[in-house]
Order: structure tokens, then C-alpha cells, then sequence
């Protein structure tokens, strides 16, 4: 059987930061402290603000350049 072609997968770090970023601010205007402090901390690791210690020495880390524009 011939295998189907997959479509690339088309993924922005900035289209996630800005996700997280309105998922955050949801969760301040419903005094949820514990999501609001998950989305904040999904945000540095986006950023490389927080280096976690990897096995293998294929990883990538160095940081990117995050913009956010207004």
C-alpha cells in the first residue's frame, strides 16, 4: 500500500507564547493563582529561562528571541 504524504507541521513558538500569555490572563481574572503560575511557567520554559539538565547530547538549547509586539 502506498504510503499517504503528511503535511508539514507549521508551528510558531510565538503563536504558543501568545496562547499561553491569554490562557494566563484568563485565569488572573478568575483569581485562579495555581493556573495562572502553570501558564507563567510554560511561558520561561518557551523562552529558555529554565534550563532542565538533558541526557543526550543531540539537544539543541540554545535560547531563542522572543518579540512581543503590542
Amino acid at each position: 500500500m502506498p504510503q499517504k504524504k503528511q503535511k508539514p507541521i507549521h508551528y510558531e513558538i510565538s503563536e504558543s507564547f501568545e496562547k499561553l500569555t491569554k490562557l494566563q490572563e484568563m485565569a488572573i481574572s478568575q483569581e485562579n493563582v495555581s493556573l495562572a503560575l502553570k501558564a507563567e511557567e510554560l511561558k520561561g520554559k518557551l523562552a529558555g529561562l529554565y534550563n532542565e539538565k538533558k541526557e543526550t547530547s543531540d539537544f539543541d538549547s540554545t535560547p531563542f528571541e522572543i518579540r512581543i509586539i503590542k
